[in-house]
This record gives structure tokens, sequence and C-alpha cells, in this order.
């Protein structure tokens, strides 16, 4: 399979993977024949690519960290919560019963007991959603990487499980602001992104008062948008001022939020996202728990179209477990001319590097309305 953006799909194009709901029903599966109409539903529905089958790329498939089955009953199970909380009646019912502690850590241990059986350490996330399930997904997603990092950095069970669960749960305060603002497409005013900041504090107040959530977690909420160099916020915390889970986590929630799909933009590339990572190593992040996440975090997918320093275009075989930013890459194309495909071992030919995704599949950048300094600040 391989990645295709949606500009340049075609009629009679074969689905590689599913397409996915906010609530984890599968829209169209795998093995479906796209028609124009399904191509024309995907642009409006704002999704960038989609994997496809075909002769050359047929060898190549993603093992996901998370199987297909765990994400979808995490991922609706989350969607119920966050629908009940919605509701008045129902939110302050759940708070105060502290139903909503042990409904959120009843799911977390499905999902840590998936991560529990995959002792690689390296976090693959390629299914591809709804851009309205963002808000579910980022619970998964950000949990699933925060454990995996976790385990990398060499904490016990207990201690991955408070950390993953208060990941999954950092973004909880978001369902007590202002929904229209949450969801604005443009700028946002001052006014607008106090009210949004107050997420974190709320966060916390709310999974504080559960007794199945550890304090530890709960912190998770309060910290997630502190930077390592004091401009954060609520508490500007800089440095070891802020909990190592807050450290850690900051750089998942950001990448996640980089990569999906949004409503005032689409998402970006994941090895765009790292260049960000990367240039706020040292103030936005921790270096040490960036080179942390850039040694586990798969960046570059199997499936996925790149272009090479020696003029090659292909797309991503397999990777490198000892080195991430280094895949294994099935050629295609010769500066422009279709050869027979052939695997470069990215690890062993040092000379030659990834210098951007085919531009023939690359979806437009992704810088939003806000500024991307903004966004990453109420991510």
């Amino acid at each position: 399979m391989r990645m295709v953006s949606i500009r340049n799909l075609e009629s009679g194009c074969v689905l590689a993977k599913p397409i996915l709901g906010s609530d984890g029903r599968i829209l169209l599966q795998s093995g479906v024949v796209l028609t124009s109409g399904y191509i024309r539903r995907l642009q409006l529905m704002n999704f960038n690519y989609v994997y496809i089958q075909d002769s050359d790329t047929y060898d190549i498939q993603i093992e996901e960290t998370i199987s297909l089955e765990v994400q979808q009953e995490v991922v609706s199970r989350i969607k119920n919560i966050y629908d009940s909380l919605a509701d008045p009646k129902g939110n302050q019912q759940l708070i105060d019963s502290g139903k909503l502690g042990r409904e959120f850590t009843n799911i977390f241990k499905t999902l840590f007991q998936s991560l529990m059986s995959d002792h690689s350490f390296i976090v693959n996330l390629s299914a591809i959603y709804t851009s309205d399930a963002y808000l579910y997904t980022h619970c998964m997603n950000v949990g699933t990487m925060a454990s995996v990092l976790g385990m990398a950095a060499g904490f016990n069970n207990d201690r991955v499980f408070k950390f993953g669960l208060g990941a999954m749960l950092h973004d909880i305060g978001k369902i007590k602001v202002n929904q229209g603002i949450l969801n604005k497409p443009g700028k946002f005013t001052e006014e607008e992104r106090a009210e949004i900041e107050k997420h974190c504090e709320l966060g916390y107040e709310m999974l504080i008062k559960q007794p199945d959530i550890p304090s530890v977690s709960a912190h998770c909420a309060l910290q997630h948008h502190e930077k390592f160099d004091g401009t954060g916020y609520p508490r500007k915390l800089r440095g070891s001022e802020i909990h190592e889970f807050g450290r850690i986590l900051a750089i998942p929630d950001v990448y996640d939020a980089l990569t999906s799909n949004r409503v005032y933009r689409p998402a970006m590339l994941p090895h765009e996202a790292v260049e960000y990572l990367f240039a706020q190593s040292g103030s936005h992040f921790d270096p040490e728990f960036v080179r942390l996440f850039l040694n586990h975090i798969n960046i570059y997918p199997n499936g996925t179209p790149v272009q090479l320093s020696n003029g090659l275009y292909g797309v991503v075989a397999r990777a490198n477990s000892h080195n991430l930013q280094r895949p294994v890459i099935l050629a295609l194309n010769d500066n422009g001319h279709k050869i027979t495909p052939y695997e470069l071992d990215l690890s062993q030919e040092l000379h030659i590097t990834i210098v951007g995704r085919n531009t023939e599949e690359a979806p437009p950048s992704a810088i939003n309305a806000h500024g991307l300094g903004d966004e990453m600040n109420l991510a």
C-alpha cells in the first residue's frame, strides 16, 4: 500500500486502509473501489490523503501500535463520555459521582493492555479518521505516545499507567470552554485566547475530584501547556519546575495537533511537524525529551512517498528500529522516469537523505490562520 494525496486520486483506486468516523465506526472499508463520488466526498470532508493498493507497493503493510479494533473501541467510548459531559445534567452527575474517573480509567486499561503486548517501544499511528473525530483521537493518540515514551524513559508499569492516563485526559478541561471559540476558524481575540487557556486549570479541577484519578495524572491537565523556557501557562513554570510528565507530554500533544486535520487547517506531514519540534527544542520543549520522542515515534510510516537527495522518488517500505529517520525505501522513479522497483536502506546509504515528500503526492503546506505559534499555545 502507499499514501496518495486526495487531489491525485482517480476513480478505480482501491482503498488499502479503512476510513473511520468520529465514533470509531468504519465509513469506507479497505478494498472499496473509489468512485468519483467517493473522492468528491472525501475532499469535502477535508481529507488530505488515503492509502491505496497498487502492484508496486502491494507487499508494504502497516503494523499499528494499537489494533484497529482497540482503536475503534477506545474512540467510541471516549466519544460517549464527552457526549455525556456536553449535557449539563449528565456533566455534573458524572463528575459528582466519581463515575468520570472510573470510566476513563477503564478505557485506558484497554489501551494500556494493548500497549503492554508491544515491546518495540516504537509508535506507529496511521489510522485515518474524519476531522470531527479530533477531540477523541487526540486523547487516544497522545495517551498512546506518552505511554510509549514513559516506557522508553524507564518508568515502571505503575508510573507508565499514571502518565498515560493523565495524558489521555490532558484536554478534558476543553469540555468546559466555549465550543464556538474552540472551533473558530479565524484568529483568536485576546479575550478568546484567555477563555481557551482556562482549560488547563478547569481540567485539573475536574480530575483532582475523581477518586480513581491519581493526583499526578491530574497534573498532566494542569501542566501540558507549560514551556521549558517559562513562557507557557497557566503558571509560567520553567525547566525542572515542570513535572517530568508535563515536560514529556507537551511534545506528543503538539505533534499530534500538528499532524491532525483541524477546522482551520489541513494536517502537517509528520516530518514537517518534527521540524517544528526541533526548532522549539530548548524553548517550548525539553531537549532531552525531544530526542527521546524522535527515537520512538515513527515519523515516516510505511507507504509514505518520499523524495531522495539523489533524485529518486519512492515510498517507505519499512522502518529501521535503530534509526527511525533513515527507513528502507522502495525506489519507484528516477528523476521523473519510472524504474524497476528496488529497495534502498538509508541506514546503510548514509550519503543519501530524504529531502521531502514526493511533491506529486504532498498536500499543501499547513500553516493555519492563527499563526503556528498561536495554535501551539492552545493545542
